[in-house]
């Protein structure tokens, strides 16, 4: 299993709009997703010292395997929304773990 955390920092001058169009275009990503488990999110409102909670969205994937991944990560709907919406994040953070 593959685990895909991706973690989304929106630029300070982005409209209500905007971010409403991005979020709206990860959770789209669902449906090309071959994943065992998918879930789009913004910060919990849990306050710890160890929590960072300083980005806008979060996107988990978890993959059975590989193959799953990189059909996920090759899809034309997800490499439409790396040349799109994702023009909106200031930074970008992913962590893949196996």
């Amino acid at each position: 299993m593959l685990a895909h955390h991706v973690l989304f920092w929106l630029k300070d001058d982005a409209t209500e709009a905007e971010v409403n169009i991005f979020h709206q275009a990860l959770k789209d990503l669902e449906s090309i997703a071959p994943s065992a488990f998918f879930h789009v999110g913004t910060p919990a409102n849990i306050e710890r010292d160890v929590i960072d909670a300083s980005y806008s969205f979060s996107l988990f994937a978890a993959f059975e395997t590989m193959d799953q991944f990189e059909t996920y990560q090759k899809h034309p709907q997800h490499i439409e929304f790396l040349n799109g919406p994702n023009k909106l994040a200031k930074r970008v953070l992913i962590y893949d773990a196996d």
